[in-house]
């Protein structure tokens, strides 16, 4: 305190000599363990810089160390979130002032573990390979005495990298980086890393199923880790070998037990590793409780289930988990062995009921499940990289298919309803969620980051070596610049948090009340790896089935093959038939036929319940569209959405996009006719606007879209690409479904992609088709209207103008491509009258009926041009008959 005092009575204050007194004191209290006062010195250190930047005696870059030192001294307060900020702005500084330093890269290594211990395993790489890059750029510069420190970093970053992408099932990159690294460390005398080494490796071959030479370098690994004193390493590895190679791969429940008692019995000799230790008997803890479960040895198995549990806090279990505050929860570290330790033990109970059928078992697996699911809500609501959420999206379904299982055996539909649609396109939701929360000044700035990803992510597949490195910084820039974005938003808005971990969700009586009041039915399906599962809510019953899986999946793919293929349905004709009376059967054999307006929630890829057939064998094919209203959804909630956006400044409610011809670089055929029916459905609206031919531009679309309340597009597209992604073509230039960012809330309520393949794309189990109508949804777009297979051009047409024709009617849009369809079928040839012509177009979203403001429809410019006509010739004759009197 006395040369603070000082320095109070000084001329000189407030420079960079002041700051760094406060550091230095701050520093004093932190040896001292007095963590408080260290937070404040240290803060008040790190003010002053900020606040006097622009004074020529302050160093910015000090603040570089001191973000640093208080991240460390937020982790000494348990403050974990606090300690992310701390090195974020390190890591921010640093790379702004391009300063690299021990500071940056100890950073960078601590953000590594954190993403990875968060199940964040995309962030994980990212920051590991930035690490690396910079790690390898001060190692060149740095003192003898730091290199090794800095070439330590640099593998640890590596070897974390690694378990990452085995994680994410990426054995061929892992593999990769694996290649001569075990000589590389021994010839550098980094032999503590082998054992980790070796273990990866051995993961890998497990990957190809190749057990023995798993085994093999498990072997390697234990050794390796024995040798360098690596207790927890060993008692991992012996874990590893147990449940991996002995319980997984050879169902040897003995050998496997043996070794996992001997991993949890290994003694750590190594205080410092207490915690790593303790994280660890989780997972080895809740792999012998597993194993009883096999034998089916209950008592012992919930015995090791409370042990696990006892290792993160005495006396804990899955609720106490769920409810301990956010530090708490990211500080136990490792979420995949929580998340698992909570779903296996209601795997346990579930398994206990099959010999025992004490319906209680069943209630206390659906708890426990329930827990389960919230608690992966609460690690998504931690995560921000897209590609890590789909993971756990997948990771996680065995939850929803044992508790569905569950429900259909207690003949609980409303918890099966719960199950369902937490099993279904939530991203999407969270996505919606965000928007609500998200000012227009939020948009535009998140929207300017993503398009700048995009440019630099496209510039990085073009870029050489040395061009990559400076690229895949500024990458890394910027999508940190968009998790501060995203920090913002749910710090100024605490409602976003509870968005994401509302346990009362969405219920039966919610869609009862609420989507039934329109509607007769809603129908999910659920496609498990062991069985289909139908729910179908009605306005006053629920129904739960169970359909045999194989019958559900030839029948199917038979019946799709034959939809997207007019020759082979044309060809075998009534064998199509058969199948799409055989796949009706299959999913409402015990079901009750719904009234007229249905809405599906389907799994996986779309197939149309309009093309399946209702009538009996040996009758002409009646089909399921001739009685029904389809739609389709990702999920009940997304319906539930609020999508009021405020009214366009336009005025306009109809844009239409037809390029007709495209760039020969595409090799794409014309759609001549295209023009002449979007002129057609544009007569229907007051002050339609028209891109046809070369206006039909991408920026056109990507700039106006959002203004209008109805959109067509008649053009070319693919469910996939050269990207690996769906695709749409404009006379310009294609839209990839990553490029659809949105800039404005938009007022867009329908969009209609008259264009081959737009309801398709990559399955990502456990969300959903990622498909452009999917694409156009998470903007806030309500409803499309998509194709599942390739139509012929006047099929398109004419369903299209229909759709319109009753469409402007007021006829909610179900009902109105119900309309379009059967009047098609009136007028068809008996070839065109196959499904393949007219059952590809499906809507996705929401029905409602659309406020047109029309002043007139067509019909009636019909009427009133035709009524015109007949008065203004009656006045000609009679001025005709007048004159002629008067001569």
């Amino acid at each position: 305190m006395y040369y603070e005092d000082r320095i109070k009575s000084c001329v000189y204050q407030f420079d960079s000599t002041h700051a760094l007194l406060l550091q230095r004191i701050g520093a004093t209290y932190f040896y001292e363990t007095d963590y408080l006062k260290a937070a404040r010195y240290m803060q008040q250190s790190i003010n002053m810089i900020n606040t006097n930047a622009g004074n020529p005696s302050i160093n910015i870059k000090h603040n570089i160390r001191n973000y640093y030192s208080l991240g460390w001294i937020c982790d000494s307060l348990n403050n974990v979130t606090q300690k992310m900020k701390c090195l974020d702005s390190c890591i921010a500084l640093a790379m702004k002032y391009n300063t690299v330093n021990s500071y940056l890269v100890s950073s960078l290594l601590a953000k590594v573990e954190y993403f990875f211990n968060m199940g964040d395993y995309q962030h994980c790489i990212d920051y590991a390979t930035i690490c690396e890059r910079y790690t390898k750029e001060y190692a060149g510069k740095a003192e003898k005495n730091e290199y090794f420190d800095l070439i330590d970093t640099g593998l640890r970053s590596l070897l974390w990298k690694v378990n990452a992408l085995l994680i994410l099932k990426d054995d061929e990159t892992a593999e990769r980086l694996l290649t001569n690294k075990a000589d590389e460390c021994k010839r550098a005398g980094l032999k503590d890393y082998l054992a980790t080494i070796y273990s990866q490796l051995a993961e890998v071959h497990l990957y190809r199923r190749d057990a023995q030479k798993a085994l093999l370098n498990y072997q390697l690994a234990l050794k390796c880790a024995a040798k360098t004193g690596y207790d927890v390493g060993c008692k991992v590895i012996l874990n590893n070998i147990g449940y991996n190679i002995h319980f997984r791969y050879f169902n040897d429940d003995d050998r496997a037990l043996f070794y996992c008692k001997k991993a949890l019995y290994y003694i750590n000799r190594n205080k410092l590793e207490k915690s790593t230790e303790a994280i660890e008997s989780v997972d080895i803890l809740n792999n012998i409780a597993n194993i009883y479960v096999r034998k089916q040895l209950y008592d012992s198995a919930f015995y090791y289930f409370r042990l696990a549990f006892r290792q993160i806090r005495t006396g804990a279990d899955e609720t106490s988990l769920l409810n301990t505050s956010s530090d708490e929860f990211v500080k136990q570290g490792k979420m995949h062995y929580l998340t698992g330790l909570v779903i296996d033990k209601g795997d346990a109970f579930k398994h206990q009921y099959e010999p025992l059928k004490k319906t209680n078992l069943l209630n206390q697996a659906l708890n426990v499940y329930k827990v389960a699911d919230q608690l992966l809500d609460k690690v998504r609501l931690n995560q921000s990289e897209l590609k890590s959420k789909l993971f756990w999206r997948a990771d996680s379904r065995r939850l929803y298919e044992n508790a569905i299982d569950a429900c259909y055996l207690l003949g609980n539909t409303k918890d099966a309803f719960y199950f369902f649609e937490k099993s279904r396109a939530v991203l999407l939701n969270d996505q919606l969620s965000r928007q609500r929360w998200m000012g227009e000044t939020d948009i535009l700035k998140q929207t300017q980051l993503k398009k700048q990803i995009l440019r630099l992510e496209k510039e990085l597949s073009r870029a050489d070596a040395d061009g990559n490195k400076i690229i895949i910084t500024e990458i890394f820039s910027k999508k940190q610049e968009l998790d501060f974005l995203e920090q913002q938003i749910k710090t100024a808005n605490p409602l976003y948090y509870q968005s994401f971990l509302d346990t009362g969700f969405i219920t039966v009586k919610n869609v009862q009340q609420v989507l039934l009041k329109e509607h007769h039915a809603l129908l999910e399906i659920f496609s498990g790896d062991r069985a289909v599962y139908a729910l179908l809510v009605t306005a006053n019953n629920n129904y739960l089935t169970k359909i045999n899986k194989q019958d559900y999946e030839n029948v199917t793919l038979k019946f799709v093959s034959y939809l997207s293929d007019a020759g082979l349905m044309n060809r075998k004709f009534n064998d199509f038939v058969k199948t799409a009376a055989d796949l009706y059967q299959l999913i409402f054999r015990n079901l009750p036929v719904p009234g007229n307006r249905i809405i599906i929630s389907p799994d996986g890829q779309y197939f149309p319940f309009e093309a399946l057939v209702t009538s009996r064998p040996g009758q002409p094919p009646a089909w399921f569209l001739n009685d029904h209203a389809v739609s389709y959804t990702y999920s009940a909630r997304f319906l539930m959405n609020d999508f009021t956006s405020p009214p366009p400044t336009t005025g306009k409610n109809f844009m239409g996009i037809a390029p007709v011809s495209y760039p020969a670089s595409f090799s794409l055929a014309a759609l001549p006719g295209s023009d002449q029916s979007l002129h057609t459905i544009s007569a229907y609206f007051d002050h339609a606007v028209t891109y046809i031919a070369a206006d039909a531009s991408m920026s056109n679309f990507t700039e106006q879209f959002s203004k209008y309340q109805v959109i067509q597009l008649y053009t070319h597209a693919a469910d996939s690409s050269e990207n690996k992604e769906p695709v749409i073509y404009f006379a310009d230039s294609a839209l990839y479904l990553s490029d659809l960012i949105n800039v404005h809330k938009p007022f867009t309520r329908l969009i209609v992609l008259s264009a081959c393949q737009t309801a398709k794309g990559k399955n990502y189990h456990g969300e959903g088709i990622f498909s452009f109508n999917r694409g156009f949804a998470a903007l806030g777009v309500p409803a499309a209207i998509a194709n599942l297979w390739s139509v012929d051009n006047t099929s398109t047409y004419l369903l299209t103008e229909l759709f319109y024709k009753h469409l402007v009617k007021g006829l909610p849009t179900d009902m109105a491509l119900q309309k379009a369809k059967l009047e098609f079928l009136k007028t068809a040839s008996k070839e065109r009258s196959m499904p393949c012509y007219w059952a590809g177009p499906v809507l996705i979203g929401k029905t409602d009926t659309l406020a047109m403001n029309n002043t007139y429809s067509l019909e009636w410019i019909i009427i009133f041009s035709g009524l015109s006509c007949i008065v203004i010739g009656a006045i000609t004759k009679w001025f005709i008959k007048k004159h002629k009197a008067k001569a």
